[in-house]
């Protein structure tokens, strides 16, 4: 069990802050040769069933350990919570081994093919888990979003499309190594390896090079940098502290000098339309009136249908402050992180036990901040892996992706909560960025703040738990691209493939015990 540990480990490196560009296409290949050399009986498959688990298990590890030191901070809970998360994958995962080694030894599909479809996938179906337990954080395509030509062809085929690609390089090169030296059955599958690498980047910068931009107005993104700790456990002194960061760098940007500030999600822990925050409106307005510039913001939204003062359920939403006054904008986060914001698999509040910030509703609807005759969609924290999100916004007729989002619950000091999420989780919006050639703007509470223009590339961005304001022009396209009309084609395929594979898989397990061979079939 060696190899696909090896394997694990591979992907894991492969994404921020290292942005390394030659292990993602060769991570999957250890273990695409160690399963096509399994036998091709009962052995064989629960080997491959096994190093499929064990790859899921250490790779999301690695990749995500920073979800058990966040959880560690708040809840008894943490380590059962934490390997519950580890187990559904490394089920996922063990299923991709079973699959995997069905294609290749059981229904003889070549290795190069086979091992991008399951992969594919394999993401696919983590990141459409039922029951609120949909986890698509960081495919394989986004490890190459620190060379964002490289990976234009997100355009054609969006996030699990280049996740394809990276896949089926990984298997030629699979299929060289078994193919042994010496051999013109190995140069062949080298040189297609090659063409298959070469291709899709030589298009991405030629793609780079004709994309017209244009602008979509200027845009300040404020990083108010309030601890987690505070905001979890005092929302009265995190609104306090919100305020008072505020005050110190939104008069840093000039009057006049952009057409939308935005805000951190819940950068003000009220619900703006009660009157219990009428005094905090109050000061915003006036911090809008005096920048002559629409704010937008995060704070708690409560159902449009309860009167003042009823309970209603409370959503993460997104608001928008004008000179005049609130405006009828509001965004209700529609993806809620598990265990944090909702219990999976619970719909009943009597039995939810959120370890984070509470419960909250699942927004409905995807409203547009229009600014300046530019329109502004909403993406609040862990949105921005979800690409289906993404694209529906653009073909609602967004210019520009706005992501607004917390990143302060890994620690309360920075020398506590330097993970690599905080490199991890706006490398989405990279990507998204590339799907829908779409400006980004993104501005994080003690995270990263930073823009990104519709090429994919980075700029103006902050450091990690520091209060800052970034002023920069949001370039955006008229374009609409093939992924934004057709979506995740490419994905949906793979996984209809892997389901019928995994039927049979299972029925050609069932029929094998009902021979009592014991033999390996197919030679």
């Amino acid at each position: 069990m060696i190899v696909p540990g090896a394997s694990a480990l591979l992907l894991a490196l492969s994404y921020p802050p290292l942005h390394p560009l030659v292990i993602p296409f060769a991570g999957l290949v250890p273990f695409a040769v160690w399963v096509a050399r399994r036998s091709d009986d009962d052995r064989g498959r629960a080997a491959s069933t096994r190093g499929g688990a064990l790859l899921g298990a250490i790779y999301v590890t690695v990749l995500c350990w920073w979800v058990l030191a966040s959880l560690l901070r708040t809840t008894r809970l943490a380590v059962p919570v934490f390997l519950a998360g580890v187990t559904l994958v490394a089920l996922v995962a063990a299923l991709f081994g079973r699959v995997l080694h069905h294609a290749v030894r059981g229904v003889r599909a070549p290795l190069w093919l086979a091992l991008p479809v399951t992969w594919t996938g394999f993401e696919w179906t983590l990141a459409h888990l039922p029951g609120g337990l949909a986890f698509p954080w960081l495919g394989l395509g986004t490890s190459l979003t620190g060379f964002p030509e490289l990976v234009g062809i997100a355009e054609l085929v969006g996030a699990r499309g280049v996740t394809f690609w990276i896949a089926l390089v990984n298997g030629l090169l699979a299929a060289a190594l078994l193919a042994g030296f010496g051999r013109a059955r190995r140069s062949r599958y080298l040189a297609a390896a090659v063409v298959v690498l070469l291709v899709p980047m030589a298009w991405g910068a030629w793609r780079a090079r004709t994309i017209e931009v244009r602008s979509a107005g200027s845009v300040a993104v404020v990083q108010t940098d309030v601890p987690g700790a505070v905001r979890l456990r005092d929302p009265s002194a995190a609104r306090d502290s919100a305020h008072a960061a505020l005050e110190r760098l939104l008069p840093t940007i000039a009057t006049g000098s952009v057409g939308l500030v935005v805000l951190p999600e819940v950068a003000l822990p009220v619900e703006p339309d009660r009157a219990a925050a009428a005094a905090d409106m109050d000061r915003l307005r006036q911090h809008a009136r005096e920048l002559d510039a629409p704010i937008l913001f995060g704070a708690w939204g409560r159902d449009p249908d309860a009167d003042d003062g009823s309970e209603g359920a409370r959503y993460n939403s997104a608001f928008v402050m004008g000179v005049g006054g609130l405006d009828d904008f509001r965004y209700d986060k529609h993806r809620l992180v598990p265990l944090v914001e909702h219990t999976p698999l619970v719909t009943s509040s009597l039995l939810s036990f959120p370890l984070g910030t509470g419960s909250y509703g699942v927004g409905q609807g995807r409203p547009l901040a229009v600014v300046d005759r530019n329109s502004f969609a909403v993406l609040i924290c862990f949105e921005s892996a979800f690409e289906a999100d993404a694209r529906a916004a653009r073909n609602a007729g967004a210019d520009v992706l706005v992501n607004i989002t917390s990143d302060a619950w890994f620690g309360t000091e920075p020398s506590e909560a330097r993970t690599t999420v905080l490199w991890q989780h706006p490398a989405h919006m990279v990507m998204r960025a590339i799907e829908n050639r779409a400006g980004v703007a993104r501005a994080s509470n003690r995270g990263i703040s930073l823009f990104v223009d519709p090429l994919g590339h980075v700029h103006d961005a902050t450091r990690p738990f520091e209060e800052a304001v970034r002023v920069a022009e949001v370039t955006t396209t008229d374009v609409t691209t093939v992924y934004a009309r057709m979506g995740d084609v490419t994905g949906n395929a793979c996984a209809v493939v892997a389901f019928l594979l995994l039927l049979s898989s299972f029925r050609r397990g069932v029929s094998a015990s009902g021979r009592g061979t014991g033999r390996p079939e197919g030679g």
